[in-house]
């Protein structure tokens, strides 16, 4: 086995990135579960830009979307099987500030190294999603193919989690009252006044609100000047920009980019379901290495 899958990585599927990193470095990925209507679907890799039209042509028709945690006995299924082939692994989670999923990794991986002591088993806490996930994955992918061992490439990720900042618009309030974080009286007034709300992820892995603007080009002028402000290269100048159904809008959030930072590299990152169907369609965001927060706005 060479250096560069000297131990496997993992993520789950709530993740947004190129589906090449993925496939050119074998990544893994831990199945997700979300429901339209209350049908259940499995989220078991990226979907494409055509599938998410139809899934947030859905949203916008009035279906109700919702998702599942991954529970320890999905996470022992796919644990174990490493384990019995003898091979290492690093997982990286979903934020614990959003989801319990990662306690559940926690235990599944106790469980499987109580039976396999010499297999290495390390679960990576994101304190992020969507493409915060695939920033941290671009960085565990460097690492190791530069040789840096399980552990070590599990305590950077940890140290370097929260050094990336994330700014997210959202077109429509109904989605976030509908996850319980505003008002239905917030909600509509907001909607009347046309105002978007501007989301972060906080230093403790959690969504908070920091900004409501009127208007969609206020809402996105205010996404770059926070990235102009925190974005910081020194672990890279990688980006990526989530968009839920609205990829004009994400286009036009790389042209500022660029226009901020020449070196930027871009990926521009259909959002899928797991994420998306707390959010809606219309949702944008700017995902970079930087600041984790800013002061004053």
């Amino acid at each position: 086995m060479g250096k560069k899958n000297s131990y496997e990585l993992y993520i789950d599927a709530s993740v947004d990135i190129e589906q090449r990193y993925l496939e050119e470095n074998d990544i893994h990925i831990i199945p997700m579960e979300y429901t339209v209507d209350d049908q259940v679907y499995v989220m078991d890799r990226p979907q494409t830009e055509e599938e998410l039209h139809v899934f947030y042509g859905k949203m916008r028709k009035g279906s109700l979307t919702g998702t599942s945690q991954i529970t320890p006995y999905t996470y022992e299924k796919y644990f174990r099987e490493a384990a019995e082939a003898g091979r290492s692994l690093l997982y990286i989670c979903l934020s614990s500030g959003l989801s319990s999923t990662y306690a559940s990794s926690l235990t599944a991986a106790a469980a499987v190294k109580e039976d396999y002591p010499e297999v290495q088993i390390e679960c990576v806490d994101s304190l992020g999603a969507t493409g915060g996930m695939g920033l941290l994955l671009l960085l565990a992918i460097r690492n190791r193919e530069a040789g840096m061992s399980l552990m070590d490439n599990a305590a950077f990720l940890r140290a370097h989690a929260l050094d990336m900042g994330f700014w997210f618009m959202v077109e429509d309030l109904v989605y976030l009252k509908c996850g319980g974080r505003i008002s239905a009286t917030a909600a509509l007034a907001g909607n009347v006044l046309n105002l978007k709300p501007i989301l972060q992820i906080n230093r403790e892995g959690k969504l908070v609100n920091i900004s409501k603007q009127r208007g969609v080009p206020r809402a996105l002028k205010y996404m770059v000047d926070c990235y102009e402000k925190a974005h910081d290269d020194t672990l890279g100048s990688d980006v990526v920009i989530a968009h839920a159904d609205c990829r004009e809008r994400a286009e036009k959030l790389a042209d500022e980019v660029r226009r901020i930072n020449p070196d930027a590299r871009i990926q521009i990152c259909p959002m899928g379901p797991v994420i998306g169907a707390h959010t809606g369609p219309g949702f944008a965001a700017v995902i970079h290495f930087g600041k984790r927060e800013l002061t004053t706005h």
